[in-house]
């Protein structure tokens, strides 16, 4: 009878990803190893599907796939949504008008095998230039509404967010924190891309539910594949990779994870810049990792 196969669970942007948003020959080989050594991956990204697929594209990956910080769980060629947690219609009313108060637009992502798109835009002042550059680089399909009243398919959002120069999202991010902290979960944290748009450091404000992780999302996923958790690896650097590598049988943090992320880690290795993606593998395989 096989041996049980492993799962690590794996972020992308700092993680997986080297800084300029590809991945290395070495973290490719790598994930041939973890194949041969009974290890099976799971992709598991802030980013929607759509935002993903040069990324799944370039590593040949067609298994499932963790996106939107843990919202949804979809096959990754298909896009067929396998699981998902939404946010109720009547919250996202209220975290749109913090947003909408505070002159930003709202970027309100969907489940696009449900209804067809990847975000609607709502109100405020137009989007920021960043996420019209990343909307157009990635190829996303959107809407635009005046009003969250007019949103189309109110049952079928994932998160809500806003982009903007970092010290223009204190304000909303604190308004949204004190109305509906206690039943959303928030994320306020720098842009993975192109501050060089505007110069500035940018940051993107996201709600989800409450219960959104990406941690609790990879345990549905092994509860569908008989995975035992004890089995179970996982290696990020971002605030939501905080739940997985805290609750993994080993937690790997990268190097450039901030030091609250990395204290959630079993096992430090070297940072995306210096191919720590690919040298974790190699001792988790060679049985090399220490504390």
């Amino acid at each position: 009878m096989a041996s049980p196969r492993s799962l690590l669970t794996v972020d992308l942007d700092g993680t997986l990803l080297t800084s300029d948003g590809t991945v290395s020959a070495a973290s490719k080989d790598a994930l041939k190893e973890l194949d041969a050594a009974g290890i099976d991956v799971l992709v598991a990204t802030g980013r929607c599907r759509n935002e993903t697929l040069d990324v799944l594209e370039s590593i040949d990956y067609d298994g499932p796939l963790i996106v939107a910080g843990g919202a949804l769980l979809t096959e990754s060629r298909s896009g067929h949504t396998l699981d998902r947690e939404t946010i109720e219609p009547a919250i996202v009313e209220r975290i749109v008008s913090h947003l909408h108060d505070e002159g930003h637009a709202s970027l309100v992502l969907k489940d696009h095998h449900s209804v067809g798109y990847d975000y609607l835009v709502v109100g405020g002042d137009g989007m920021h230039p960043v996420s019209t550059w990343w909307m157009d680089f990635h190829d996303l399909t959107y809407r635009e509404v005046d009003s969250i009243g007019d949103d189309p398919d109110p049952e079928h959002t994932l998160r809500v967010g806003g982009v903007g120069e970092a010290p223009r999202m204190t304000k909303p991010a604190d308004r949204i924190h004190s109305d509906v902290g206690h039943v959303t979960r928030m994320l306020n944290w720098p842009a993975v891309t192109a501050s060089h748009l505007t110069g500035m450091p940018i940051h993107i404000v996201e709600v989800f539910s409450a219960t959104v992780d990406k941690w609790h999302m990879a345990l549905r996923h092994c509860e569908r594949h008989d995975v035992d958790p004890t089995r179970t690896i996982a290696i990020g650097d971002g605030l939501n990779d905080v739940g997985m590598l805290r609750g993994a049988a080993i937690g790997i943090a990268m190097a450039n994870a901030e030091p609250h992320v990395a204290a959630a880690a079993d096992v430090m290795t070297e940072s995306n810049r210096e191919e720590g993606f690919s040298r974790a593998v190699h001792r988790l395989i060679h049985g090399d990792l220490a504390s």
